[in-house]
């Protein structure tokens, strides 16, 4: 950690010691801010895609030299086991959504629902091992769709691709997908 303070320093020092007069000082260091936070946002975006969640909370504290945010907390907590219950799905999505969003991503909300929800209400999901986990009672599940890759509790931090998402959907009656503002279930 001491040495990124160290090569941020003398970055700074030797980018600043050119200048004539002090009126440039302002948008230079300005600017190397801004290009600091993109840079922090762009890798920590990049190690989250590849499912290295633990790793670009590491990266952020050691870049910030701060406590991770909340919210890139919360990711982490997105893929425990014990969110992969049937109407744990709302949390978790808003989770993924406000971490992906910080990080300069656009993510959507997609509603997932079976047509006949009072009587095929059960929807599945086909785990990696073989076993199903239940993602719903209700007929309703909602996660986060980003660059054509699905994000839920059941995915693992670097989500999988779309259709292969929807293939390990168990249901009983056909599923319909809607993209909505929010996770909150609308009745």
């Amino acid at each position: 950690m001491n040495v990124l303070r160290g090569c941020l320093a003398m970055f700074l020092l030797v980018g600043l010691s050119g200048t004539a007069g002090a009126a440039a000082l302002v948008p230079e260091v300005v600017a190397t801010q801004v290009v600091a936070a993109d840079s922090l946002r762009a890798h920590t975006f990049s190690l989250l895609a590849r499912g290295q969640v633990t790793e670009a909370i590491d990266y952020w504290v050691l870049t910030t030299g701060k406590e991770a945010p909340a919210w890139l907390l919360a990711m982490r907590t997105s893929f425990d086991a014990s969110k992969q219950v049937a109407g744990a799905c709302q949390g978790v999505a808003q989770s993924l959504h406000t971490a992906f969003t910080q990080l300069g991503g656009k993510p959507e909300f997609v509603q997932l629902s079976t047509d006949n929800r009072g009587r095929f209400g059960f929807m599945v999901f086909n785990l990696a091992n073989g076993k199903e986990a239940s993602i719903s009672h209700t007929g309703y599940h909602v996660l986060v769709r980003m660059q054509g890759r699905a994000y839920d509790a059941y995915t693992g931090a670097a989500g999988m691709p779309w259709a292969e998402y929807l293939s390990r959907l168990g249901t009983h009656s056909a599923v319909t997908e809607k993209v909505v503002d929010t996770a909150a279930r609308v009745p």
